[in-house]
């Protein structure tokens, strides 16, 4: 049986690895204390040479999705393939890299990369790799923030819940899933209604900073919600993660 591995590389970025391949996900935080390495979130490049097939995301242009440095990784890893969204600067549009707009399916190699419009910017990635189907939110989440006026809620709960009918059709191995504590109450809506409506084996949160505080709330919702006990609490940058697929 084959495994799939995966970091935790810091806010909403992880790293998913299989036997000769890759995949990254918003990458932006390049410093850490000790060695640069996947164990302590830090992609380098030099670990990753010998994999034959690199493949790197962007989901939006927001600097806590998105650094440039994630370019540079081309001049050590020339296998490497990129899927920006389109609202990423337009300076770093080069060649060879694919720019993602919502609603489009792409199909290079042995990838099928499907995007999804995000209720705040750019798109949500849904990979079919190697017979692993992988689910990348980006900052497609329900946005419910209080003190926003009502219209405004409602019309986040429409638009995320639209998207999300568009997804629920297509079964997903691992799933990374907005869950940021600053929602308040509202910091679970769309990760617990993303696992009632769609197919997922395992689910990580994301984009919660550094604030895990919200981890052991997961567990405690979980006993109300037997659907969130396909979450995976995490406990730190560059903690690894090892599944059978």
């Amino acid at each position: 049986m084959r495994r799939v591995n995966v970091w935790y590389l810091y806010h909403s970025g992880f790293a998913v690895e299989t036997e000769d391949s890759v995949l990254i996900f918003d990458y932006f935080k390049n410093e850490c204390t000790g060695n640069p390495c996947l164990a302590n979130g830090v992609i380098n490049p030099e670990e990753l040479k010998d994999k034959k097939h690199v493949y790197v995301f962007a989901s939006h242009r927001h600097p806590d999705h998105f650094n440039p440095v994630v370019l540079s990784w081309k001049e050590i890893l020339p296998q490497a393939e990129y899927f920006l969204s389109y609202d990423i600067p337009k300076q770093y549009h080069k060649n060879g890299i694919n720019i993602i707009s919502p609603n489009e399916t792409y199909q290079t190699g042995n990838i099928v990369v499907r995007s999804f419009k995000s209720t705040d910017e750019g798109v949500a990635f849904l990979l079919d790799f190697n017979g692993l189907s992988i689910y990348h939110a980006g900052d497609l989440n329900w946005w419910h923030w209080f003190g926003e006026p009502d219209d405004w809620n409602k019309n986040m709960e429409h638009m995320y819940k639209k998207e999300i009918s568009l997804i629920k059709d297509y079964p997903i191995d691992i799933a990374f899933l907005t869950a940021d504590p600053r929602q308040e109450d509202a910091e679970l809506w769309g990760i617990t209604y993303f696992l009632e409506n769609v197919d997922v084996k395992v689910a990580f949160p994301m984009h919660f900073w550094d604030d895990y505080s919200i981890m052991p709330r997961i567990k405690d919702a979980a006993k109300d919600n037997p659907v969130l006990y396909k979450v995976i609490t995490i406990d730190s940058r560059g903690q690894h993660f090892s599944f059978p697929y």
